[in-house]
C-alpha cells in the first residue's frame, strides 16, 4: 500500500510537471500552464491563453508611500481609459480592493489589489468563465522571492 501511494504521488508529480513550467518574473515566480504564454512588461507578468479566451496579469511593485485605497482609485481611473463599465473599488475586511471592467469584446475582467505599506500586488483576470480553473491553478502557484 505504501509503495502504491509513493508511485501515485510520483505520477501526480510528473503529470503536474508536464502541464506547467515555473517562470521567473524577477520579484515572483508563477507556474505557467501548457497552452498559455507569458511575457513580462516592467513589473507585470502577462499570461495569455493561447486561444486568446483568457488572461491573467500580475503586477508586483512598490507603493511608494501611496495607500491601497488611493492605488485602487488610480487603477480604476487608468482602466477607464481602455475599458467600459469599470466599477468602483470595494474594500474587504483585510483592506484589499476588488473591481471589475469590461473589454471591447464584452468580456469581463476582475481585479484584486492587495499588499502592505511597502508593496502592492494587482491581479487582473479576464475570461474567468472560460478558464477559471486554470487561472486559479496559476494564482495558487505565485511565489514572491
Amino acid at each position: 500500500m505504501k509503495r502504491l501511494l509513493t508511485v501515485t504521488a510520483l505520477i501526480a508529480l510528473f503529470a503536474s510537471a508536464a502541464f506547467a513550467a515555473t517562470q521567473d518574473f524577477g520579484a515572483f515566480t508563477v507556474d505557467v500552464l501548457d497552452g498559455w504564454t507569458a511575457t513580462q512588461e516592467g513589473p507585470t507578468a502577462v499570461i495569455v491563453k493561447n486561444d486568446n479566451t483568457a488572461s491573467l496579469s500580475i503586477t508586483l511593485a512598490d507603493t511608494e508611500g501611496v495607500s491601497r485605497a488611493d492605488l485602487a482609485n488610480a487603477f480604476v481611473e487608468e482602466f477607464k481609459k481602455s475599458f467600459a463599465n469599470v466599477s468602483k473599488p470595494e474594500a474587504d475586511a483585510d483592506g484589499d480592493y476588488t473591481f471589475t471592467m469590461v473589454n471591447g469584446n464584452g468580456v469581463e475582467s476582475k481585479a484584486l489589489l492587495t499588499g502592505d505599506d511597502a508593496q502592492y500586488c494587482l491581479f487582473v483576470m479576464t475570461g474567468v468563465e472560460a478558464a477559471g480553473d486554470e487561472i486559479s491553478t496559476m494564482l495558487g502557484s505565485v511565489k514572491d522571492k
